[in-house]
């Protein structure tokens, strides 16, 4: 990159950030990746999209499993009297529906708070709105929980009455007693509700939580329920209280978390404590364990400080599997080791996760790095968080200005910030909230984000929408929707197997399926086109229906039986179910002769749908990869079979990868040739090739090495083909990780208004649009092409 001046009216020290625009290309990752329908990797796989936002004021959005369905509360029609109303988007259709409208002979009240459940087939609301006229009287606080079966799933459209009090027939009454601060949680299929409540009806500063099975009719025992873990009687000390709050609840509704500041793990749970009267008592999260029903074990407290209590937890949050719960702590010590900033009157709030089996608590709102390093944590507030499914990735709020190198502007509410998604595994954060290019970022003014169930799909609602909205579009004077895509990148190397005698099975191979982020990837159907080619297992396979996350692989365990002699090629597919490219490439298995040795041509409308019951996913993805062998006679045998070389800098040398080439044949052969081939062939070359010209006789071998020198950054493979006299070969797989490492440097620390400074920049991919912006997120950015 050339150096470029840039200029600030306004500045007295320099801080500059440089990004690049232009990220590793799909031929890095992978050989053939797919969307579905697509014959090649989309444009933005293995990326994030710019945020797309609804053109109406709009505000806490809620988003399906599968990313499709998006639930919010939003301003109503022009001329409707509400303050707000809920939607519902299908992000398919494009469609976006009004949920909670006015009804003849039901009093006009505002609805907020929507939640969709994760099956994209119900919406629960808090209401000032009495839908159910028989057992809603419509008065007192006026706030209820409804829920609404969406008519995609064969709903009525209409709402049913979800906080009615215990009772049987003309006794049951709506509880008009819901908190409209917090959201309901809501089950996968939406039958288990919790909500949050006054504790009591002298106590209405006081709060509680209630569970609804609304698979028990109105009336029975069993329906309702408070959380397990709620005292039996309001305090009476010297403390102040907030009660128990906050309900976060796992897909099968087993696992249910809430926020306590009660010693809601005691059998007899009891009220908790301050550092002096007159405070707050200590708010902690616990989690319930629904299906456990021994009341000494089933509630355990999860934000557990080593030491005496410094600080309030609260904001649990769930994930759908039940494994990993995700909160807010202002204590000082929950992890060991980990740097915080200096505390004032209260210690900045940090998002911890914790893993329910073992109770490993890490902090996730921390530098990105070394995920088994001390971590230092987000410098300023860190709240709302979000999981997937797994608990594999986390989105959250903050305010911090360490997280990364731009700094967004400050604007926006108090609870505003950066939308971060994380992988805590790997100790990385990635803003969400960027502008077009991918480097800039968004203000700072974003809030209650949520995460599709595979991490493909994260909502939250903005002030700033207008900074993505397409030119022309009129401005909206408030909150708005945003949506953002993001699909992962795949990679899946081609395979030579070499040469392998006709009519017998060759040796197994294993390729890897690997997912580069940032989101998780699900294999439903692997396939091959060409029955003398084998899919004998691997974890893609065995374990199809399971995510692979960012950073993950899954397996694929090969062999080639060829059944005439001469080459052969198929490919291979591995694809989530839905997806256009899996669905064709089962018809091309299914056309070819089938193999009887071969146990998998995965049909989903067959074995799988049966053993697995797969639903197609929304926006699905595949790889796929070209396998090639030859029928003959073998005479040469590699070990290893391949190696995956230490990771290098673009155009520096890794250090060399040793081979030895095995004669496994009966009688002296010549090594004709030792070259290499596929994709990145460039990136590896043979050296010390002792083979090469050389007769090798019955059992002996011959030695070789293979070096990598990535060309670019990414996954890089290739195959190495050795070659004999008579036209029979082996092969190796090789691999390699490269990358870049920019370096920036500047003509000044410091600079008065009005001067210049002059950036400068190597070490970049060739080509790349590199962006250099003001850190504070202020101010013009400039960008500059590298070199070649």
């Amino acid at each position: 990159m050339r150096g470029i001046s840039i200029t600030r009216r306004q500045a007295t020290s320099l801080a500059v950030v440089v990004g690049v625009a232009v990220g590793i290309s799909p031929a890095a990752f992978a050989s053939r990746a797919t969307a579905p329908g697509t014959a090649q990797l989309p444009a933005s796989a293995g990326t994030s999209s710019v945020a797309v936002v609804q053109p109406t004021v709009s505000e806490t959005p809620t988003v399906s499993a599968d990313g499709r369905w998006v639930a919010y509360a939003g301003a109503p029609a022009a001329g409707d009297s509400r303050g707000s109303t809920v939607y519902l988007l299908d992000r398919t259709a494009g469609v976006v529906t009004e949920l909670s409208t006015l009804v003849e002979g039901v009093p006009v009240g505002n609805t907020v708070r929507p939640v969709i459940s994760a099956d994209g087939c119900t919406v629960t609301a808090i209401t000032e709105m009495p839908f159910d006229l028989f057992r809603d009287d419509n008065e007192g606080a006026r706030w209820d929980v409804y829920r609404t079966v969406l008519s995609h799933c064969d709903g009525s459209g209409g709402w049913d009455l979800v906080s009615a009090t215990s009772g049987d027939g003309l006794g049951v009454a709506a509880g008009d007693n819901v908190s409209p601060l917090y959201p309901p949680a809501v089950s996968g299929e939406g039958s288990v509700v919790a909500y949050t409540r006054t504790f009591g009806p002298d106590t209405p500063d006081l709060l509680a939580v209630q569970v609804v099975d609304l698979t028990v009719p109105v009336g029975d025992p069993g329906r309702h329920q408070p959380v397990a873990g709620t005292p039996a009687l309001a305090p009476d000390g010297t403390y102040r209280y907030r009660g128990v709050r906050e309900p976060a609840i796992s897909t099968d509704g087993n696992v249910l978390a809430f926020t306590s500041d009660a010693n809601s793990a005691l059998a007899m749970p009891e009220w908790g404590s301050a550092s002096q009267p007159g405070d707050f008592a200590t708010s902690h999260v616990f989690v319930w364990q629904r299906d456990n029903l021994d009341r000494n074990t089933n509630v355990r407290r999860v934000s557990n400080p080593a030491g005496p209590d410094t600080g309030h937890s609260t904001s649990p949050t769930v994930s759908g599997d039940g494994s990993t719960v995700a909160f807010v702590s202002t204590a000082s010590n929950l992890v060991p080791g980990a740097t915080l900033p200096p505390c004032a009157v209260e210690c900045v709030p940090q998002v911890y996760i914790v893993e329910l089996e073992g109770g490993s608590l890490r902090l996730a709102s921390r530098v990105p790095g070394d995920p088994a390093a001390a971590p230092v944590g987000a410098n300023a507030a860190s709240t709302q968080p979000s999981l997937d499914h797994r608990g594999d990735e986390l989105v959250f709020v903050t305010r911090a200005s360490n997280l990364f190198a731009a700094r967004a502007a400050g604007v926006g509410n108090g609870t505003d910030g950066d939308i971060v998604r994380t992988v805590p595994a790997l100790g990385t954060a990635t803003r969400v909230n960027v502008l077009p290019g991918g480097t800039t970022p968004a203000p700072a003014a974003n809030s209650h984000p949520r995460l599709s169930a595979n991490g493909r799909v994260v909502v939250f609602d903005t002030l700033a929408g207008s900074v993505y909205a397409a030119a022309g579009t009129p401005a909206v004077q408030g909150r708005q929707v945003a949506v953002v895509d993001a699909t992962p990148q795949l990679g899946l190397a081609d395979l030579d197997m070499g040469t392998v005698a006709v009519s017998f099975p060759g040796p197994e191979w294993v390729l890897n399926v690997t997912n580069n982020g940032p989101s998780s990837f699900t294999p439903g159907i692997v396939t091959i086109d060409q029955p003398d080619f084998l899919v004998s297992g691997g974890t893609c396979v065995e374990q199809r229906g399971v995510p692979v996350p960012p950073g993950g692989v899954c397996t694929v365990t090969l062999m080639f039986m060829p059944m005439v002699e001469g080459a052969q090629e198929a490919t291979l597919t591995v694809a989530e179910m839905g997806s256009e490219v899996g669905a064709d490439a089962l018809k091309a298995a299914k056309a070819a002769v089938p193999n009887e040795l071969n146990p998998v041509v995965i049909d989903p409308a067959t074995e799988l749908s049966a053993e697995l019951d797969l639903p197609d996913l929304y926006q699905p993805m595949a790889v796929q990869s070209t396998l090639r062998g030859f029928g003959g006679d073998p005479s040469m045998a590699p070990s290893p079979a391949g190696a995956h070389s230490r990771e290098a800098v673009v155009g520096n040398r890794a250090e060399p990868m040793p081979f030895t080439i095995y004669n496994v044949a009966f009688n002296p052969v010549n090594v004709r040739s030792v070259r290499v081939s596929g994709e990145h062939a460039d990136d590896f070359e043979v050296i010390d090739d002792e083979c090469t010209g050389t007769r090798v006789d019955a059992s002996g071998s011959c030695q070789l090495s293979v070096v990598f020198t990535p060309t670019d950054s990414g996954r890089r493979t290739a195959i190495v083909k050795v070659t004999t006299d008579d036209g029979a070969y082996t092969t190796m797989i090789v691999s390699g990780d490269g990358h870049y490492e920019p370096r920036v440097a500047t003509s000044a620390i410091t600079i008065m208004a009005g001067s210049r400074v002059q950036v400068t920049g190597a070490g970049y991919a060739p080509g790349a649009v590199v962006t250099v912006a003001w850190a504070d997120g202020l101010g013009r950015s400039v960008t500059a092409v590298a070199d070649d």
